[in-house]
């Protein structure tokens, strides 16, 4: 993977930032290298969600925050309350949850909530599971196509946004297998490490494409 070397993700995963007009509102500051409050809270509620196993409440508010986290141009919140009346959304969530450590069930399931396209399903799973899931954005999907690591994905055909999650998926796998093939360490911040030498999990990977990608914004 001739695009991306891995000997730079440190410096990538302590540059990653983000912040938006939801942040002060809901009293978090930004969320940057070490300390990343808002996404620590959100993982620490979405793991023990998905530890339960079996689901009978349905987390609706959580949903919603994590929508009011990730919101920026394009904001599905009205999208999400204007169908929450046409699915049973806890049914869903069982579904997403049963089948969490299958990335292709999980994003699948996903999906069917009402306004998660594949940008906020994958944050879902990215907050349940951060060992297992990262999050697939519009700015890491287009530094990836051009790149020639991922394929065009077609946001209106389930099928593509899901064989695009389970392809962007094992590419983070693969990250991490050069990780820790090189020795290379996470750096140490305020969430925890992964059981292995170096650390990494996939949602730290997916924050470290995130600012790759970002670099590659400002340089194209």
């Amino acid at each position: 993977m001739p695009a991306i070397d891995v000997a730079e993700f440190p410096a990538f995963f302590r540059a990653y930032r983000w912040t938006n007009a939801n942040h002060a509102s809901r009293g978090y500051p930004g969320d940057t290298f070490p300390d990343f409050p808002w996404i620590q809270s959100l993982e620490g509620r979405g793991v023990r969600i998905a530890a339960k196993g079996v689901i009978t409440a349905c987390p609706t508010d959580y949903l919603r925050e994590i929508l009011a986290w990730g919101a920026g141009t394009n904001d599905p919140r009205m999208k999400f309350e204007a169908g929450l009346g046409n699915v049973s959304l806890l049914a869903i969530i069982q579904q997403v949850v049963a089948h969490i450590y299958e990335p292709r069930g999980a994003i699948e399931a996903a999906l069917q909530i009402p306004g998660f396209g594949l940008t906020y399903a994958s944050k879902l799973l990215r907050f349940l599971d951060p060992t297992m899931h990262g999050s697939l954005d519009g700015r890491i999907r287009a530094a990836l196509l051009k790149a020639e690591m991922l394929p065009k994905i077609q946001d209106s055909y389930a099928s593509s946004m899901i064989d695009g999650y389970v392809r962007f998926h094992s590419l983070c796998e693969r990250l991490i297998s050069e990780l820790e093939s090189q020795s290379i360490v996470r750096p140490e911040c305020s969430m925890p490490f992964a059981a292995s030498v170096t650390g990494w999990r996939i949602a730290d990977v997916e924050m470290a494409l995130f600012a790759w990608a970002a670099k590659k914004d400002l340089q194209s």
